[in-house]
């Protein structure tokens, strides 16, 4: 992992991506994405460049890490990554289409939960974990962005999903939260459940969730667990990796309804 210096970039010849993070710019030149960490605080970045340094080397199939990183006078500014063509995040890809079937959902699922398995293997708690931080191809490929994001041995993490904490802090009203990879695969869950029926686990209603259960094997079995964490009187336990929860053999074409498409359209804009 190289040190390029800011001056180094023509900056005329760069074009914004489509999607922006809500902390930071990217940029795309050919198949070069750059990421930009100008929303952070100076302390902020430090803890990223010694973070990015202590993980240099690793290597995951379906995760993009940083390539070379970004300096201005001996301060990391961002960092250089590969950039995934055509690709748009999960919760796009699937979202935006009146039909889907459940079975390209599962597929791509189970390729994101997959990858997630590796990340662990390595001791890396991704954090901010969900579907608009992982990208899928008309191929049908998947990979993890943002992974400055990640907690990695003592290096800790300022950022967590905005779903995890609308679950915990909103809902449950938990004025803590210790990062570990349980709450990975607790956070994969909910984004799951938001890209099935377009709303918030908390806020699935025991008749909306029975309207795609009834056809879908997958979301019959694991009911139980999804009316357990909807219960704030008990304690969250041990969540499994979606993987494992998944039936291969569900295939049943959804019927997205028109209203809840504009309101995901629009909550994308705000």
């Amino acid at each position: 992992m190289d040190k390029i210096n800011v001056k180094e970039f023509d900056w005329s010849k760069l074009r914004k991506c489509q999607n922006q993070g809500s902390l930071s710019t990217v940029y795309i030149q050919d198949d070069i994405c750059i990421k930009i960490l100008d929303k952070l605080y100076p302390s902020e970045r430090e803890q990223i460049l010694d973070k990015f340094l202590a993980m240099n080397g690793i290597k995951i199939d379906g995760v993009i890490f940083p390539k070379d990183l970004i300096v201005q006078d001996g301060n990391l500014l961002g960092y250089t990554m590969d950039y995934f063509q055509d690709s748009t995040s999960l919760n796009d890809y699937f979202t935006t289409t009146r039909f889907v079937n459940c079975k390209d959902i599962f597929n791509a699922v189970i390729k994101a939960s997959e990858i997630l398995r590796e990340i662990h293997k390595y001791d890396i708690k991704v954090q901010d974990l969900s579907f608009e931080n992982i990208l899928i191809n008309n191929q049908g490929e998947v990979k993890y962005i943002d992974i400055d994001s990640c907690q990695y041995q003592n290096y800790e993490s300022y950022f967590l999903s905005n779903i995890l904490h609308k679950y915990m802090f909103d809902y449950r009203k938990q004025e803590f939260c210790n990062m570990t990879k349980n709450t990975d695969r607790l956070s994969f869950l909910l984004a799951f459940y938001n890209l099935m029926y377009l709303k918030e686990l908390q806020n699935i209603s025991d008749k909306k969730y029975n309207q795609l259960s009834n056809h879908i094997s997958t979301l019959n079995n694991i009911k139980r667990l999804a009316n357990h964490l909807k219960d704030k009187n008990k304690r969250i336990t041990s969540i499994p990796y979606m993987d494992d929860l998944i039936n291969r053999d569900d295939d049943y074409t959804i019927k997205r309804n028109n209203c809840s498409l504009l309101i995901k359209r629009l909550a994308r804009k705000i």
